[in-house]
């Protein structure tokens, strides 16, 4: 069932991308003078980094409002934006769960010419997890995280990302039992910018 998902997920992300004509990604340019709001997902695998074992595969929708531009000279170069991101995941524990969840980011970004860019995000939101495991004992759960990754050029405003974060669930002491659960997410989308 596992390998189903992933051949699933995997045919999903190579449908997006034909589907945003990426048969050439290296021949587009980015048009940062048009970034003004972001719209994207991302696919999502990940693992927890400790106890027990489990595995959430998933959505991430996104949309975000560009307010500095990358590239722009008066900032070094560097791009800043507030993203708004939702979380749907399907979780294997030991039976199948799932996640729902919202978090807004604050992503900064940095131009590697006109093709490329790297960014750091982070942000803290919240999530119910609807999981059957020893290491997340509580549904509602706050979610601090913070990664990286890049994005290239696939059309002036369409960027293929590749990004990793580290994502720290727990109830904030809400409850006498507050156990981490942190998980590593590797995640890849598109991101369109308008």
């Amino acid at each position: 069932m596992v390998r189903l998902r992933r051949f699933g997920l995997a045919i999903i992300f190579l449908a997006g991308l034909w589907l945003a004509g990426a048969a050439k990604p290296w021949a587009a340019e980015f048009d940062f003078d048009r970034f003004h709001h972001e719209a994207g997902f991302r696919l999502v695998y990940g693992k927890n980094a400790k106890d027990a074992d489990v595995r959430v595969y998933g959505v991430m929708p996104r949309f975000g409002w560009v307010v500095l531009k990358p590239g722009n000279p008066c900032w070094g170069g560097f791009g800043l934006a507030v993203v708004l991101e939702a979380v749907f995941t399907l979780a294997e524990a030991e039976k199948i769960g799932g996640e729902v969840g919202l978090t807004p980011l604050l992503k900064i970004s940095y131009p590697v010419g006109k093709r490329a860019l790297l960014f750091v995000e982070g942000g803290a939101g919240v999530i119910g997890e609807f999981l059957t495991s020893s290491a997340v004992p509580h549904t509602f759960n706050f979610t601090p995280q913070v990664g990286g990754g890049v994005e290239i050029a696939l059309r002036p405003q369409l960027a293929l990302t590749a990004a990793y974060r580290f994502r720290h669930s727990s109830n904030a002491s809400l409850y006498e039992d507050n156990p981490a659960f942190d998980v590593h997410l590797f995640q890849a989308g598109l991101a369109y910018y308008f």
